[in-house]
Parts: structure tokens; C-alpha cells; sequence
């Protein structure tokens, strides 16, 4: 309090060495003092704005964009639930609403439920998820959208075993059907989902999932020694816990999969060691 009625004084004298030296009073406290609106409040504002007819693209843009930046505080994340905010969010996905708004508000999700279990589960009582799948598995999606959907999804399946399982039903494996040109940015957010997927374990269906999926086919084209490295990697990590788990590999996955990483071969200089030997161990 002495520190605000100090830096009161100077604003009012013109005393610049005394402001200089005060510094800027804590804005949470001028918020208290003066009735500033707090940050649920501010979320709520957030979604009035991009909800009314009358706002421009621009300043529902802005909304969204300010709404993710108070949702990085876990508690905050948390309170969408609490106030109820998640159908006005997920509405922001529909295919009729402009492309920008459509790429915040998936990333609002992924900024939502990544490492927090309650905003997981939260989001898993709606129909976000098949909402994000249908986005991630349409060719027609732009690279940007795609990109966003996707993150959103390997966030909200990690350590989400209840998660998957809606993932699951959604058909969610139809988005490793993509075509191969999406480039290796989109490529490294969908090992990112796959990465998390596994991170609840193998069991009997999703073993069949992976095989359906033709999964090992999809890694296979992706180690090759023009390869993007990142992805490399990524995809090295994946079938060294695929191993891990003990995932049945049929013949011709393993046959696959030898040829893959003889063609990457050359890159071992470039890639960590020890995940090219986890992925050649895999099948001796």
C-alpha cells in the first residue's frame, strides 16, 4: 500500500527519478483497489465477444487469443468447466466459422487440457473430440488448422486412458491416413498423437487398432535417409516403445521395419544411439 500511495505522488508531481526508482505497482493490486475485473470475468468477456453477431473478425481474434493467455493458469483452465465455456469454445470449431477463429480455438484446447487431468476429463464429456478428429482427418484442412487439431489431441491423450477410449469410438486412427505430403511439421504433430496414445499402455484392441491403422507402414515411410531428422527420431521413439510394450509385430512389419532402419542407417551419426539400437533390437 505505501508503495502505491509513493508511486500516487510522483505520478502527480511529474517526479520522473521517483517514478523511475518506485517502479509500476503490482496491477493485480490497482485491480482490487479500483475494481478492475478478474480473470474469470475477463474469460466470460472474452466469449462475449466472439459470441456477438456484431463484433468484428478482428476483435474476436483478439478475444480468443487474450482467452488462451489467461488459460495457461491451471486454475483458470480449470474454471472453463466451472463457467461453462467449453460448448461456446468447441462451437468455434465448426466448419462455418472463419478459419482463424477455428485454429484459436483448437489451440485453446490443447493449451487447456495438456498435463491437466481435470481439464481432460472435462473436455472428454463433449463432443470435442470428434469434432477435432474430423478436422485432423480431412484433407481439405489447412496445414495451420491441422496443425493446431492436432497438438490439441496428442494433449488431451496423453497419460488419458478414459480419453483414448473416446478417441477410440470417434475413429480417431483415420488421422494417420493422411496424405504424406503434409510436410514434416504436421508430420511430427501426428507421432505426437501417436506418442501419446501409447502413453496409457497396449492392450488387445488398440494392438488391432495399430495393425489396422497399417501404422508400422506409416513409420516405414518416414525413416528414410532424405528424411526430416526430427521425425526420424520421433518415429525411433515410437517403435522402441512399441517394442517396449511388447506389441506383436507381424512378419511383414518386421520385415518392413528392417529395411526402414537400414535405409537411416547413414544418419546414425545424427540420431541419439540409443533409440536406434532400442528399434533394431526390437526384432532379433
Amino acid at each position: 500500500m505505501d508503495k502505491l500511495l509513493q508511486w500516487s505522488i510522483a505520478q502527480q508531481s511529474g517526479d520522473k527519478d521517483a517514478i523511475k526508482k518506485i517502479g509500476q505497482p503490482d496491477p493485480k493490486m490497482l485491480d482490487q483497489l479500483f475494481g478492475g475485473p478478474d480473470e474469470p470475468t475477463l474469460m466470460k468477456q472474452a466469449i462475449l465477444v466472439v459470441e456477438h453477431p456484431e463484433a468484428t473478425l478482428e476483435n474476436k481474434e483478439i478475444a480468443l487469443d487474450n482467452f488462451e493467455m489467461l488459460i495457461e493458469n491451471l486454475d483458470n483452465a480449470n474454471n472453463i468447466q466451472n463457467m461453462k465455456l467449453w460448448p461456446s469454445i468447441i462451437k468455434q470449431l465448426d466448419s462455418d466459422i472463419p478459419e482463424s477463429l477455428r485454429v484459436l480455438a483448437a489451440s485453446i484446447i490443447g493449451t487447456a487440457v495438456q498435463n491437466n487431468p481435470n481439464s481432460q476429463e472435462a473436455f472428454n464429456k463433449t463432443n470435442g473430440v470428434q469434432q477435432l478428429v474430423k478436422i485432423a482427418s480431412d484433407p481439405k484442412s489447412s496445414k495451420e488448422l491441422l496443425s493446431k487439431s492436432l497438438y490439441a489431441l496428442s494433449s488431451f491423450l496423453r497419460n488419458n486412458a478414459s480419453g483414448y477410449a473416446n478417441f477410440e469410438e470417434s475413429d480417431g486412427w483415420k488421422i494417420i491416413s493422411l496424405s504424406q505430403e503434409v510436410g514434416h511439421k504436421i508430420q511430427m504433430r501426428q507421432l505426437s498423437v501417436v506418442s501419446a496414445i501409447l502413453s496409457t499402455g497396449l492392450n488387445p484392441t488398440k494392438q488391432e487398432n495399430i495393425h489396422k491403422a497399417k501404422l508400422i507402414t506409416y513409420l516405414v515411410t518416414i525413416l528414410k535417409k532424405d528424411g526430416h531428422v526430427g521425425c526420424i527420431e520421433k518415429s525411433l521413439n515410437i517403435i522402441s516403445a512399441l517394442a517396449t510394450e511388447k506389441f506383436e509385430f507381424s512378419s511383414t512389419e518386421i520385415a518392413q521395419l528392417s529395411q526402414g532402419l537400414e535405409e537411416i542407417d547413414s544418419l546414425k551419426e545424427q540420431l541419439p544411439e540409443e533409440d536406434l539400437l532400442a528399434a533394431k533390437k526390437a526384432f532379433k
